[in-house]
Parts: C-alpha cells; sequence; structure tokens
C-alpha cells in the first residue's frame, strides 16, 4: 500500500470508536477523502489539533482500492480556522463552505483550484472581510468549477440567446432548467423565479470575476434576493436542503 501526502482542508469529523475518528478531508491533490484516523480521540493523540473543523494541515494517508475507508497516519497542522474569535457570522460562512464541500464534491476528484479557493475563502473570513461577498464569491466560482453553473444569456431550454429587451426589468430564471429563461420556453417550465436587473447583474458579474479576486461589494438592497437565488440553486443541485443556510441570515441585509 502506497501512502499519499497533501495538504488539506478537515470539513467533517465524526467519532467512529472509542479512540478514532472518521475524517473527511478536502485536499490540494486528491480532492475529497474520508479516512479513518486512529487515536485521534485519545487525550495524547498524535494528531492533536489538526484534525479541527476547517483545520489545514499536512496529511498522510493510505488509500484503499475498494470501497473501505481510507487510513491517515499523519497530520500536521498548518493554520487553525479562528473566525470564532470574530463573530458566529464568519464562523458559520466558513462551516457552509465546509458543507458545500462535502454536498457537491466526489471523493478522490480534484477539481482545478478549488482547494485554494476554499483555503483563500476561510483565510478572508479570518482576516475580517464581508462574509456576504465572499460567501457569493466562493457558491459562484465552486459552481463554475464543478461545471454547474447557470446559463446567464442563453436559454436554459432551448439554447438560443436571450436579448436584453426580452427579459426586461425582470429576469425569470428556471431553478430546474438551470438558468435563464425566454419567452417561448417559459411555458411548462417549473420552479422558475423572476429577479430584478440588478440582482442578474450581480449574479453575472460574481460569474465572471477570477476566483482570486477579492469581490466586489454587494448592494444591501439586493443581498436578500441574491442569498434566495443561490440558496434554490444550491439546494436543486444538492437535492436537499443544506442545514448551514439556516444560520446565515444576515447575509441577506
Amino acid at each position: 500500500m502506497i501512502s499519499e501526502k497533501s495538504e488539506a482542508i478537515v470539513i467533517r469529523a465524526v467519532p467512529w470508536s472509542e479512540t478514532s475518528f472518521v475524517v473527511t478531508l478536502f485536499s490540494k491533490d486528491f480532492g475529497k477523502v474520508s479516512a479513518v484516523a486512529k487515536g485521534a480521540r485519545r487525550l495524547r493523540s498524535p494528531f492533536e489539533t489538526s484534525l479541527d473543523l476547517l483545520a489545514k494541515s499536512h496529511i498522510v494517508f493510505i488509500h484503499k482500492n475498494n470501497d473501505t475507508l481510507d487510513i491517515l497516519t499523519e497530520a500536521k497542522l498548518i493554520r487553525r480556522f479562528r473566525s470564532s474569535q470574530i463573530a458566529l457570522l464568519p464562523l458559520y460562512c466558513g462551516y457552509y463552505v465546509a458543507e458545500l464541500l462535502l454536498a457537491l464534491t466526489e471523493d478522490h476528484q480534484k477539481v482545478g483550484e478549488l482547494y485554494e479557493l476554499a483555503d483563500l475563502t476561510l483565510q478572508d473570513l479570518d482576516a475580517g472581510k464581508s462574509p456576504a461577498e465572499l460567501v457569493m464569491r466562493f457558491e459562484m466560482q465552486l459552481l463554475k468549477m464543478l461545471g454547474h453553473l447557470p446559463t446567464f444569456h442563453l436559454c436554459a431550454s432551448c439554447g438560443n440567446h436571450v436579448e436584453s429587451d426580452e427579459a426586461g426589468e425582470e429576469t425569470r430564471l428556471g431553478i430546474a432548467a438551470g438558468g435563464i429563461l425566454c419567452q417561448n420556453c417559459l411555458p411548462g417550465q417549473r420552479f422558475v423565479i423572476r429577479i430584478r436587473d440588478q440582482t442578474f447583474q450581480t449574479l453575472i458579474r460574481f460569474a465572471t470575476a477570477e476566483w482570486h479576486q477579492d469581490p466586489a461589494a454587494i448592494d444591501s438592497e439586493y443581498r436578500g434576493e441574491i442569498r434566495f437565488v443561490m440558496e434554490k440553486f444550491i439546494s436543486n443541485l444538492a437535492d436537499r436542503h443544506l442545514r448551514l443556510t439556516d444560520f446565515l441570515e444576515e447575509l441577506k441585509y
């Protein structure tokens, strides 16, 4: 069996026995990894604080080629997530990043620069930057990297270009369809929402930005509508309501 090495962020840790954890890590080189950390629950654990939720660590693990869990053999702490010392909102935003990675990524599938995006988002939260913009950047760039970005210019049903005058002051987005809808395709579509043009333009701005750029400010007038849109798209993609969205009400104001 070959040992693999990488940097990783802890996105879940659950008790597995009296002395061990099953941890899920999002790694730089291997994507999402689920592994048994034997002895991690002992008072004098060899892992110490390196397996705290959202901690960033150097890890060594043995990858199993079947359906059994990998074995985590080593984890050395690089950085802890410290947003709990700032306020509850950035802490919940960090937990939401972890929940998104758990829900929307596949095991052992590296996705572009998604690890770097997650790492940057956690650092920016720790630095006290605006959570509303950081969460929006992470969600939109995550969707882009996973190939699930909503369509904003072509009808999600027929593929034809949707003219700006056709959209008018309001844009109709098909949540199940996956983006903007033209007038001809609206009949019969399920779960269609109307959003204001400024909200639509904000979505496009975040979708077309580079992942490593500092996000532009979001006008407080449109934050509630933006959160509604993103929550619906992501819930539809994940096929369930994500638990942490209930703790992010402050992002709407």
